[in-house]
């Protein structure tokens, strides 16, 4: 930003380096005081935001973007910022140096702090003015629960409200020094990708902000500026898909959210379709304190004197609108329907204190300000929301993570799998690989269903522990704990209290399952692999082993259990630089393309394709095999 003022205009200039420090510090002091009246546990460190920093994490430690220190690769996360800025911080201090909720906490206060330092900048002719409504916007902000709670969640949300606010700061900067500055589309740039989806907000800015520009000045600079913001975000979504080998997140396919399908009916002019649309914008705006805007445009008649606020009023119209639609294009968010729109109640603040800042250099001044912010202040007072719990508290997260490790230390289990669907805090240790039961973790769990799932679930992934619980219990009801399998293969290790059962399943008992074959006292082949593997991870006795089952079994397909216990120990393994010994050994075979997704998904985000169609053959050969049975028993 001092690049930015260094190249403005005078009145900009004179802003200098104490206005941008007082903002800063009015917004802390005012969240400050706001944070310390709510309780820590019904917003801090969620768990999503864990899993991005486990991301990160996973790439310092061990190379690559996953979840498990075995791999493969997947991009479970939807905050690509937050997860460069984590990688970097967790690599600077040398790995290890800083936690995820010390990250949380730190990047909650220097986002405070520049939110503060961006809004008062927007102001920078008068200052008491500026002052003032930079004052009034924190306490604005500080009563609107929905965001103050996800500003300091410890998820992306206080990265997209500095982001996002950058970005329109820049842009209307760019029109007001009748100059562009090329460094600057940077972090526009970076507010495109401060989600997986934010181009859907900053698309329409850039637009506006091109055909302001060819209008008011007569020249296409402001296109190419756009141009060169699109270029670098194109050139991220390319390396997404060179990386993962897909342009949709693993978080999208885990929720199942399809623009398209959700597009589809609302441009066809569906009825009920337009009606949810209608409602749930008039929901997000009262969310994020939206009504606020109503007294404000008693004060439009100011903008016809204040014409250099004209860019700003349509940047903040687009974002109103993006953000207000925002669920019908992508859905009711997991966690919270307020969760992906937070920055609407920054520029909801923004946008009411504009026709103040224009009244007040004017003859109406001493009445209109008062007047304006009294009927804000009763629109405000109908649309109360308490604070509230936000999803997934990690303390619960800490004491399962404990009682895994309590039973794998107890079964003398080296890097267990284990199955859970609220994975942060547990995939942040780095001692278990993950079968992920929330899906965004794990691709082949969020992209097949069914049988399918099941065949996966028991056959391939066979995780050594499983806990579950509540609604999860039920959404696999069918798929694993209805499944004769699951009663023949696991037993109850611990039973635990479970405060929302699924009593459509009442045989799948909450608690924490443990499967018969990774026991400490179980003489199957695969325990025995593991023990010998734990004091010596050999590819000879990976070797042997899979010859041994080979030779016993009339199908490889029946032999997974080696490739998982190679996957198991795949970290030794590429210490060592044994994986292409490991490649060679299972090159050949029905069970190669699983044996293939396990050695390569740390460098490969398309392996697991080659398991899904592995298991799509073998479903189609079985009822090939069922059917001519039938037509035999017919005849």
């Amino acid at each position: 930003m001092d690049f930015l003022l260094k190249n403005a205009p005078a009145p900009l200039r004179k802003a200098s380096f104490l206005l941008p420090l007082l903002g800063g510090s009015i917004f802390a002091a005012v969240f400050h005081f706001a944070y310390s009246g709510i309780d820590d546990n019904l917003y801090t460190v969620r768990d999503d935001g864990i899993i991005t920093m486990s991301h990160a994490r996973n790439l310092v430690e061990y190379g690559f973007i996953g979840i498990n220190p075995s791999g493969g690769r997947v991009e479970g996360y939807s905050a690509p910022v937050q997860f460069f800025l984590f990688a970097a911080a967790y690599s600077a201090s040398g790995g290890g140096g800083i936690d995820y909720a010390d990250y949380a906490a730190a990047q909650t206060a220097c986002a405070t702090f520049l939110l503060g330092a961006l809004f008062i900048l927007f102001f920078p002719e008068r200052k008491l003015a500026a002052v003032v409504l930079t004052a009034l916007a924190a306490l604005f902000l500080a009563c609107q629960r929905p965001f103050l709670e996800w500003h300091g969640s410890g998820m992306e949300n206080a990265v997209t409200h500095v982001l996002f606010l950058a970005a329109v700061l820049i842009l209307v900067s760019l029109a007001r020094m009748e100059r562009i500055v090329y460094p600057l589309a940077v972090p526009v740039f970076l507010a495109a990708i401060s989600r997986i989806e934010s181009i859907y907000h900053l698309g329409p800015l850039l637009v506006i902000f091109s055909l302001f520009w060819l209008r008011e000045f007569h020249n296409r600079r402001g296109l190419h500026f756009s141009c060169v913001v699109l270029g670098l975000w194109a050139l991220f979504q390319l390396w997404r898909y060179l990386y993962f080998g897909d342009l949709q997140p693993n978080t999208a396919h885990g929720q199942s959210i399809s623009i398209f399908d959700n597009l589809a009916p609302l441009l066809s002019l569906e009825g009920r379709r337009l009606h949810f649309a209608a409602f749930s914008a008039g929901k997000i705006l009262a969310f994020h304190g939206g009504t606020v805007l109503l007294p404000a445009l008693a004060g439009a008649f100011a903008l016809v004197r204040c014409r250099r606020t004209v860019l700003l009023l349509l940047l903040l119209g687009s974002l109103t609108l993006t953000s207000a639609f925002s669920e019908s294009v992508f859905g009711v968010a997991r966690l919270d329907p307020a969760r992906l729109t937070t920055h609407l109640a920054v520029f909801a603040a923004l946008a009411a204190a504009v026709p103040l800042y224009c009244l007040s250099n004017g003859k109406h001044a001493p009445w209109t300000a008062p007047a304006m912010g009294t009927a804000a202040a009763a629109v405000l007072s109908m649309n109360v929301i308490d604070p509230y719990y936000l999803c997934c508290l990690p303390d619960f997260r800490k004491l399962t993570h404990g009682e895994f490790k309590r039973i794998a230390e107890a079964e003398r289990l080296p890097r267990p799998t284990v199955a859970y669907p609220d994975i942060g805090v547990l995939s942040w240790s780095k001692q278990f690989n993950i079968v992920d039961l929330g899906e965004l973790g794990s691709p082949i769990m969020a992209k097949t269903y069914g049988p399918l799932r099941s065949e996966y679930f028991f056959h391939y992934a066979a995780p050594d522990i499983i806990q579950n619980h509540g609604s999860w219990t039920c959404l696999y009801a069918d798929e694993i704990f209805s499944d004769p399998r699951f009663r023949k293969l696991y037993r109850l290790e611990k039973q635990t209290p479970d405060a929302y059962p699924c009593t459509a399943n009442p045989a799948a008992q909450p608690g924490f399952w443990v499967r018969s074959a990774s026991l400490s006292s179980s003489k199957s082949a695969e325990r025995q692999l593991i023990d010998r593997l734990a004091a010596n991870p050999s590819v000879g006795l990976l070797r042997d082993e899979l010859e041994s089952c080979q030779a016993q079994q009339e199908k490889t397909y029946d032999c997974a259990y080696v490739a998982r216990s190679a996957w198991r120990f795949l970290p030794e393994f590429r210490q060592r630089g044994m994986i292409d010994e490991l490649d060679a050994m299972f090159s050949a075979g029905r069970g190669a393309a699983f044996a293939r997704y396990l050695i390569h998904g740390h460098r490969d985000g398309q392996a697991y394709m080659g398991v899904v169609d592995l298991m799509f053959d073998e479903m189609e050969n079985l009822r090939a095999i069922r059917g001519s049975r039938s037509s035999i028993h017919s005849d």
